[in-house]
This record gives structure tokens, C-alpha cells and sequence, in this order.
């Protein structure tokens, strides 16, 4: 008596997965990294506290003491919204299980540099308004001026040294802080996933006959 033939398959499945179909999942979860990046800045000038100066002669201004230390307010303020920012791009590139992986780190990456950058920006001119500065102020009047993302020897000027009415010039440390805690998300998801793939869907799974094991669920089991 013969015993019944088992389906056999190779000790390794080996997967292949088509580059195309990372194309739009990519995208999407690039752009959704763009928006979050504009909204943290948007948010940041609605709330950043203004600089209070006063007109001492007419084309001259002066901050007063009590408020220079808005200036490392709105540093520090850019520097929480960030971190906010990163933790929630960490989140959304992760939920893309065909992302994980090198790409997905590359798009946190990029995504909250890029989207950071864009929200400076954005969240300057939106400060600006606010605050926009001493104008056409009176000598003795008080006014409000918008503070900067600016540190001092880390400094990247966007506009490449021209004189523009709304500086766009930050620094860019402020802008490291979303990728280094996105990423730092992403290592920890990874440390804590049960799955040695990071459940990452298989476009293609090829098998050769050569032993005795078979596939069940993710795993080889049988004789070898």
C-alpha cells in the first residue's frame, strides 16, 4: 500500500511583487504627507504668538523685552506641531501594508521634509497677516510682528538671497524633526509586528517541488 502523494513545495517561497503596483499607493500616501505637512504650518500661524514692537522714529523699530522670547516660542511651537505631524505620517504610511519597508521610511522621509517646508511657508504668510509688522505705524505706536523659524548658523534661505515683502528664509533644523519622529514610529511598528514579512501582501508567490513541507497560512510545516 502506497502512501497518498502530498502536494510538496520548496522550503523557500520565493515572492515577487511587481514595482508598477507601488506606483499609486505611493503617490497617494506622498500627498497625503504634502497636506499634513501644510496643515502643521497652517496651524502654526494661526496660533504663534506676535512680536510686540514699538516705532521710535519714523523707519525705525524696536521689540520690546518682555516679548523677544516669542521669537523661541514659535521655534518651539513649529517644533511640537512637527513632532504631531510626523507621528501621524509614521501612521498613515505604515496603514499602507505594501509600503512597509525601505520605501515607506524614503516617503516619511521625503513627504514631512517636503510637506514641512511647504508649511513654513505657508504658515509665515499666514502669520504675516496677523502680524503684520510696523507699516505705516505712527512713532510711539505699538504693533505686532510675526516671529521667524530662523536659528542662528542653521539657516536655509528658500528664496536664494532675494528681497521679498514676506521672508520664506527658516532654518533647517526645524525642519528634521517630523522625519526623525515619523521614522522613529516606523522602527517601532516594526519592532513590534509578529510577522517576520510585515504583512506585507505577496503580488506573486512561486514554488518549486522539492521536499516534503507544505504551505499553511504563512508558515512551511510538514517533513523537509
Amino acid at each position: 500500500m502506497t502512501a497518498p502523494d502530498v502536494p510538496t513545495v520548496a522550503d523557500r517561497v520565493v515572492v515577487r511583487r511587481d514595482p508598477r503596483a507601488l506606483v499609486r499607493p505611493a503617490v497617494v500616501a506622498l500627498g497625503i504627507l504634502l497636506v499634513l505637512g501644510v496643515a502643521g504650518g497652517v496651524v502654526w500661524g494661526l496660533v504663534v504668538p506676535g512680536v510686540t514692537g514699538v516705532v521710535v522714529a519714523p523707519g525705525r523699530a524696536g521689540a520690546l523685552g518682555a516679548d523677544t522670547g516669542h521669537r523661541f516660542d514659535a521655534i518651539a511651537l513649529f517644533a511640537c506641531i512637527s513632532a504631531v505631524v510626523g507621528v501621524l505620517a509614521g501612521v498613515v504610511v505604515w496603514t499602507v501594508r505594501s509600503l512597509r519597508g525601505p520605501l515607506g521610511a524614503v516617503l516619511v522621509t521625503v513627504g514631512t521634509i517636503a510637506g514641512g517646508a511647504l508649511g513654513a511657508w505657508l504658515g509665515g504668510l499666514v502669520a504675516h497677516v496677523r502680524h503684520p509688522g510696523p507699516g505705516d505705524t505712527a512713532v510711539g505706536r505699538y504693533f505686532t510682528s510675526a516671529p521667524g523659524l530662523r536659528l542662528s548658523g542653521a539657516q536655509l534661505d528658500l528664496t536664494g538671497g532675494l528681497d521679498v515683502s514676506v521672508g520664506v528664509g527658516m532654518s533647517w533644523a526645524v525642519l528634521v524633526v517630523a522625519p526623525a519622529v515619523g521614522l522613529v514610529v516606523v522602527l517601532i511598528r516594526i519592532l513590534a509586528a509578529r510577522s517576520p514579512d510585515l504583512d506585507v501582501p505577496a503580488e506573486t508567490a512561486a514554488a518549486q517541488p522539492g521536499s516534503g513541507r507544505r504551505p499553511e497560512g504563512r508558515e512551511l510545516v510538514g517533513d523537509p
